[in-house]
């Protein structure tokens, strides 16, 4: 039984399509670098939000609108791009992504409003949900049993390293520019996925150009809806990919007001924010290596019902002493940023156990549902609560109870 390292050290040693320009090593680290170059879009300029707000003139939830329409728009794009790959391949997909996000990166650096910033954060969102659905479809595609569940670990623990990454990189772009400096930064980001795009050869084994030249959008779309009606009506794959989705919602409400938190509730420095934010990031960044230990240990079934208690210990410490200091709020968060960490690879995992043609769909649907819930999380979190803290504990708390209302209505019996 191979590990990590495989035979003779060797990261992956067999790709299910081999590469043309790249071995398995080069491979999967070209995917992930694709993956994380654009994943810093959704939080490196989150250290700047509170000045922005003062530059804007505008309040904050006004201003959170950059972030809503980013994960609401990365939804589309991420419903649309699994199905379309399925019909005529990864690449392409993966390629217009890149390009989509660099070139809607630059406009916003050149935004004059926040309007403007808006329409141009929905060009990277759509290119953003592109890639990220095209990555995990890559990596299926690609590897399979052991490997595959490795794999889907390592790119899902990026989902949680790039914004442990990006604030910290926001900050020290701030030291001596403001937030038009970080979205060039993301600029160049972009540009750089996009030529690693280029580096990647064709994956999906159905991808033949005479299957491309005897179907369309209309059909790809058209075979999108069959196959998310034929997912949806399987309780397990259904109720498993809203449990996801719910379990992230409190972490991208986090996300959306931990600055406001921080720097404006707490009062400490961006030296000091970094620090904290990072803190929560790191537990999340060795939740899915956690995951991967239990899975030897533990059903599907076990660990869903103690990522449950876990979220429920957060929600209780958030509400006795989430407000008393910057050092507690995050005592209390960690249980729920385990809990999350564990949940999302694993219902990959289990989720994308299709067969190769409803593999994109089934990509696609799970993305959505994740994408489009934690969107909103972004929205509650910035409604007029007493203090953003007390909005998180009580999201957290309602989380808990869809997660077990979900888990009894359809994993209970079938999450193995």
């Amino acid at each position: 039984k191979r590990g990590l390292l495989g035979v003779r050290g060797e990261l992956f040693m067999q790709l299910a399509h081999p590469q043309k320009r790249l071995g398995p090593r080069s491979f999967f680290a070209c995917a992930l670098a694709i993956n994380l170059l654009l994943i810093l879009s959704i939080d490196m300029y989150v250290p700047a939000l509170p000045s922005m707000q003062r530059v804007f003139d505008v309040t904050e939830a006004y201003l959170n609108l950059t972030v809503f329409a980013f994960f609401v728009f990365s939804a589309v794009g991420v419903i649309m791009a699994g199905p379309v790959s399925d019909r005529f391949g990864r690449k392409p997909v993966l390629v217009f992504g890149c390009m989509l996000f660099a070139a809607s990166s630059l406009f916003c650096t050149l935004a004059p409003t926040v309007e403007v910033l808006i329409v141009f954060r929905i060009g990277q969102a759509l290119g953003y949900g592109a890639v990220v659905t095209i990555e995990t479809a890559l990596i299926k595609d690609s590897f399979d049993g052991n490997d595959l569940k490795l794999a889907m670990t390592a790119l899902q623990s990026l989902i949680i390293i790039g914004p442990a990454v990006a604030p910290f990189l926001g900050t020290f772009i701030l030291t001596f520019s403001d937030w038009r400096g970080i979205f060039t930064l993301l600029t160049v980001c972009g540009f750089v996925a996009l030529g690693l795009s280029l580096l990647i050869s064709e994956t999906h084994p159905h991808a033949s150009k005479a299957e491309r030249s005897q179907t369309g959008v209309g059909a790809a779309l058209g075979s999108m809806v069959s196959d998310i009606r034929i997912l949806m009506h399987d309780r397990k794959f259904s109720s498993l990919a809203l449990f996801m989705g719910i379990a992230g919602m409190p972490y991208f409400a986090f996300i959306a007001v931990v600055s406001y938190i921080l720097m404006d509730f707490f009062a400490v420095s961006y030296f000091e924010y970094s620090m904290i934010y990072a803190g929560a990031c790191l537990v999340t960044i060795a939740a899915p290596y956690v995951y991967v230990a239990l899975s030897k240990r533990m059903s599907v079934r076990a660990i869903l019902v103690l990522c449950v208690w876990l979220t429920a210990a957060s929600f209780v410490m958030l509400a006795l002493f989430g407000t008393a200091s910057p050092v507690l709020f995050l005592v209390a968060f960690v249980p729920y940023a385990l809990a999350e960490g564990i949940v999302r690879p694993m219902a990959f995992v289990v989720l994308l156990d299709q067969p190769s043609s409803r593999v994109g769909a089934a990509s696609s649907f799970s993305n959505f549902s994740y994408a489009l819930l934690t969107s909103f999380a972004t929205v509650i979190a910035t409604l007029q609560w007493p203090n953003f803290i007390f909005g998180i504990a009580v999201l957290t708390g309602a989380s808990v109870l869809v997660m077990a209302g979900l888990y009894v209505w359809g994993l209970r019996k079938k999450a193995d």
